[in-house]
């Protein structure tokens, strides 16, 4: 099972996108693709944040996110 990490010291660089597109790819060579946020920050509980985007983006990806603060923090100060 391979395994990718995208990871990005800022926001709205396109990490997202990225993982979105590579999804996509992955999806369309057959392969299984599972996405997982570790962490989501400066979007409320009933809001979609970045994995639900990645799905709407790529198509039938497995999501989940693992915690999620409301304020737009580097996750360790949000937390």
């Amino acid at each position: 099972m391979p395994v990718l990490v995208v990871t990005g010291t800022n926001t709205e660089v396109g990490k997202t996108v990225v993982t979105a597109a590579v999804a996509a790819t992955a999806l369309a060579g057959g392969r299984s693709v599972a996405v997982l946020k570790a962490a989501q920050t400066g979007v409320g509980p009933d809001e979609p944040g970045d994995a639900a985007e990645v799905v709407r983006l790529a198509g039938a990806v497995t999501s989940d996110e693992l915690a999620r603060y409301p304020e737009p923090l580097a996750p360790a100060t949000a937390a």
